[in-house]
C-alpha cells in the first residue's frame, strides 16, 4: 500500500511539473511575440544611409509621434545635443513656431554620401522650413508653395445620413460640418433628412503640386428634401460684413442659438417634474441636456456676463444678459470658460463653461435656462429672430451674385466654367488630382 501511495505521489508531481512546463512555454511564446511586435512597431534609432556611396543622394522621411517634438526626431536620427541646439537656433531666425508642432508633422532628411545636406520640416503641404548644411555652416529658410484654387460643384443624395453620404464621396469631415452649420437653422440634419434627399455645394478647392490640400470657401449651398427646399449664398457687403443668406436676402443665421450644446440629448424638459434629489414635485425652470463632463457649453447669443460663480443648487453657474430682455443661464458646470467672469462681454458661440455635475446633480449634465422679462420660458419654444438681412441698397448686387451662383449650381458636378476677369472667352478651371467628386 505504501509503495502504491509513493507511486501515486510521484505521478501527481510529474503531472504538476508537466503542466508547469506547458505554462512556462506558453508564457515564453507570448513574451516573445510581444517583444517581436514591439521590435517591429517601435521607432528605432536611424542614423542615415546604411551603405552610402560618396556621390550618392539619399533621402528619408520621418514624422513626429504622439507627444513628440522635433528634438525627439533628431535624436532618433543620432543628432548630438549640440547639433540639435544649432538646428533650433537656425529655425528660430525664421517665423517657425515651436509651440505649433503636432503629431504627424513631416521631417525629411537629405544626404550626399554620409554628409547631411538638408532637413526639411513640413507642417502642411504649402509651408516648409529648410535647414541647409554646407561648408559655411547651417541656415534655415521658409518656403511657401503656391496654392492653386479650382471652383467646383459637389452634388449627391442622402444615403443613410448626410455625414456618411459626403464622406463616402471623398469629402472631408470639415466640409460636412460647415455645410450642415450653414443650413442648421433651416434643417436638422440629425432628424429631418430622408433617403434620397439631395444636397449641393459650390465651393473652392485648394491644391499644392496638383494634390488636394484643403477645402476653401463655400459660396453656395442647396438642400432639397422632406424638410424643405433651401438655398444659402455667401455675400460680403461693400462695408465688409459677410454672412450666408437665403434667396430672399434674409440671413441664415439667427440671433440666438437653438441650443448651447451640439449633438446633446434632452434628459429633462421644462415644466413640473419630480426632483431626483429633493424627492418632491417642483417646477423645472429650464431644460437639462445629458452630456459627458468637459463638453464645451456655448453662449446662445452675444451679451454680457452677469454672474460666474457658485450658485447653490445650480453649482458652478453662469448667467448672461442679452438684448431685448433675454437672459440665459448655465448650471452644474465643471469649470468656466477662459476669461468668463462678471462684467465680461461674450460672443454667440463662445465657450462659457464645461458640462459637469456640481450642485444638486445626480450626474454630468447641463441645466440650461432662458428668462424673458425676468420670467423663465421654455428654451425649446423660444423662436429666435434672424440676424440682419442684406441691406436694401445692396440687394441689386446680391441678386447678381446669387444668379451667378445658381448658374454654376445648374451645371454638372466637378469644375465649373467661369469667365476670366479680362472678359475673355469662357474657360474651364483646371482641376488637378483631387478629392473633388465627379458624380
Amino acid at each position: 500500500m505504501g509503495q502504491q501511495a509513493g507511486f501515486s505521489g510521484q505521478s501527481s508531481r510529474a503531472r504538476l511539473a508537466g503542466r508547469a512546463l506547458v505554462v512556462l512555454i506558453a508564457l515564453g511564446l507570448v513574451g516573445g511575440g510581444v517583444l517581436l511586435v514591439r521590435r517591429l512597431t517601435v521607432k528605432r534609432p536611424v542614423c542615415g544611409p546604411d551603405l552610402p556611396c560618396p556621390d550618392s543622394a539619399y533621402t528619408a522621411e520621418d514624422s513626429l509621434g504622439k507627444g513628440e517634438v522635433l528634438a525627439g526626431v533628431l535624436a532618433r536620427w543620432c543628432f548630438s545635443q549640440d547639433r540639435i541646439n544649432d538646428v533650433h537656433a537656425a529655425l528660430a531666425k525664421t517665423d517657425f513656431d515651436f509651440r505649433r508642432m503636432v503629431p504627424g508633422d513631416k521631417v525629411k532628411f537629405t544626404y550626399r554620401g554620409l554628409a547631411l545636406t538638408e532637413i526639411a520640416y513640413s507642417r502642411d503641404p504649402a509651408t516648409l522650413y529648410h535647414v541647409r548644411f554646407d561648408s559655411a555652416g547651417m541656415a534655415a529658410v521658409k518656403e511657401t508653395k503656391p496654392v492653386d484654387t479650382a471652383r467646383v460643384v459637389v452634388r449627391g443624395a442622402i444615403k443613410g445620413s448626410l455625414w456618411n453620404s459626403m464622406i463616402d464621396m471623398g469629402e472631408t469631415p470639415a466640409l460636412v460640418v460647415n455645410y450642415a452649420e450653414i443650413l442648421s437653422y433651416e434643417v436638422d440634419f440629425l432628424t429631418e433628412v430622408s433617403e434620397g434627399d439631395s444636397f449641393e455645394l459650390l465651393l473652392d478647392k485648394c491644391y499644392v503640386d496638383s494634390a488636394f490640400y484643403r477645402d476653401g470657401r463655400i459660396h453656395a449651398v442647396h438642400f432639397k428634401g422632406r424638410a424643405g427646399n433651401y438655398y444659402g449664398f455667401y455675400y460680403r457687403s461693400p462695408s465688409g460684413h459677410h454672412d450666408y443668406y437665403n434667396d430672399k436676402g434674409q440671413s441664415l443665421r439667427k440671433t440666438v442659438l437653438r441650443s448651447p450644446l451640439q449633438f446633446a440629448k434632452v434628459t429633462s424638459h421644462f415644466g413640473n417634474r419630480f426632483h431626483p434629489i429633493l424627492r418632491r414635485w417642483r417646477q423645472h425652470t429650464g431644460v437639462d441636456y445629458g452630456a459627458p463632463t468637459g463638453t464645451p457649453v456655448s453662449a446662445i447669443a452675444d451679451g454680457k456676463v452677469v454672474m460666474a460663480r457658485w450658485n447653490g443648487g445650480y453649482g458652478n453657474f453662469v448667467q448672461v444678459r442679452h438684448s431685448r430682455g433675454l437672459v440665459s443661464c448655465y448650471g452644474h458646470l465643471s469649470r468656466y470658460g477662459a476669461g468668463i467672469r462678471a462684467g465680461r462681454s461674450v460672443r454667440q458661440g463662445q465657450t462659457v463653461g464645461y458640462v459637469g455635475s456640481t450642485g444638486l446633480s445626480t450626474g454630468p449634465h447641463l441645466h440650461f435656462e432662458v428668462r424673458q422679462g425676468g420670467k423663465p420660458v421654455n428654451p425649446l419654444k423660444v423662436i429666435p429672430p434672424r440676424a440682419e438681412p442684406v441691406a436694401k441698397r445692396n440687394l441689386p448686387e446680391f441678386n447678381v451674385l446669387k444668379a451667378s451662383y445658381l448658374a454654376d449650381l445648374a451645371g454638372p458636378a466637378g469644375p465649373v466654367v467661369a469667365a476670366s476677369d479680362s472678359a475673355e472667352e469662357k474657360r474651364e478651371l483646371p482641376l488637378p488630382q483631387s478629392k473633388a467628386p465627379t458624380h
